[in-house]
């Protein structure tokens, strides 16, 4: 509940002299900011993903290249790479175990994306294939192309974070955050760079590093497809080299200030600068730096779409599943994009208009 004094008087209207009469205290209730949406765009996207998210990842999974096969090596005719991970995409987005997808994948036949209905034993070990995760983190950079005009007309600013996806279903990532827990269960964690716009994720690593060191690599795969003007992330991000790789790339950085944070007797020179932004535009910098919350909404809704939980057990199927997910979402914010911007999009990347 918010307050304030409110002054009754009289006006001399010869002399202009003010004749307090009353003092009394007025309240309200604090008016909620809302945004606006367009209702017509969003229906339509949520009402045909399930149909059109399909058609973009088959698309998309036809760019895959297969590596060469050795000649005269002896076993069975590997799954092909584009096949393998439409399925492993395919069982991540229903939600469901191998076995329980097994109909998705047989839909995936009768449309044309699949050659065959592939047994679950053999995504399962497709999934812990690690040589498709830079294949994955790679679809993950090209899904989000077809948004950087879009986000570029709006600043092209791209904050930073991680978070956690728990192997079991009773812990949350945030009690492990804050040390609430104390268990040696297992956590896969994600770092990512997105859009403030589209919610898009430019950029994905998974890792158990801390969240500083990775802030350059991410970086430099969002700037693969898109102009990044700013990037804004919390304290934890707050290196001279975080800094310096920001404003080597073209872009100003928005990170707030520790507290034992020295100023202007800093070392670096973009720590200074950044300071003297902070004490002359505090407003200004405050603001940019609150569109960070963006990517906290874009994490949301992966976990919404495809789940919060790790099904697999070995840390580089965990690692692909992740991937997906976020691989998903991004085509999900292209069905959305399609609908409320109207932009054509099309895989190979040549043909993407934006």
């Amino acid at each position: 509940m918010l307050f304030w004094l409110a002054w009754e008087g009289t006006v001399n209207a010869e002399t202009g002299e003010v004749t307090q009469t009353s003092l009394r205290a007025l309240s309200t209730k604090p008016r909620r900011r809302t945004y606006r949406q367009d209702w017509r765009s969003y229906e339509t996207a949520q009402t045909t993903e399930r149909e059109r998210v399909p058609q973009l990842l088959h698309s998309l999974c036809e760019t895959i290249e297969e590596p060469d096969r050795v000649p005269g090596r002896p076993g069975r005719k590997p799954i092909p790479r584009s096949e393998a991970i439409y399925s492993i995409a395919t069982k991540v987005y229903s939600l469901c175990s191998g076995r329980r997808a097994e109909p998705d994948i047989k839909a995936a036949v009768d449309r044309g994306h699949l050659s065959r209905v592939w047994d679950p034993n053999t995504l399962f070990r497709v999934m812990e294939d690690p040589t498709l995760t830079p294949v994955l983190v790679r679809l993950i950079m090209e899904s989000s192309a077809p948004r950087a005009g879009i986000e570029r007309l709006a600043g092209g600013q791209y904050p930073h974070d991680s978070t956690g996806f728990p192997t079991v279903s009773y812990e949350r990532w945030f009690d492990e955050k804050h040390g609430k827990l104390r268990s040696q269960h297992a956590w896969v964690k994600l770092h990512l760079m997105g859009g403030t716009v589209t919610h898009v994720v430019t950029a994905a690593k998974v890792s158990g590093d801390a969240d500083c060191p990775v802030l350059p690599e991410t970086l430099a795969q969002t700037r693969v497809y898109h102009r990044v003007q700013e990037v804004s992330a919390d304290k934890a991000y707050l290196a001279k080299y975080n800094l310096a790789a920001i404003v080597e790339g073209g872009a100003e950085p928005s990170i707030p200030f520790k507290t034992n944070s020295v100023g202007m007797e800093s070392p670096s020179a973009h720590l200074r600068k950044m300071w003297c932004l902070f004490q002359l535009k505090a407003e200004e910098f405050l603001h940019s730096y609150h569109r960070r919350s963006n990517v906290e909404s874009a994490i949301g809704s992966i976990k919404a779409r495809c789940g919060g939980l790790v099904r697999s057990r070995t840390a580089a199927a965990q690692c692909n599943e992740v991937l997906a997910k976020v691989l998903l979402h991004n085509l999900a914010c292209v069905v959305h994009a399609i609908e409320k911007y109207g932009i054509g999009v099309s895989f190979p990347l040549g043909a993407v208009r934006s």
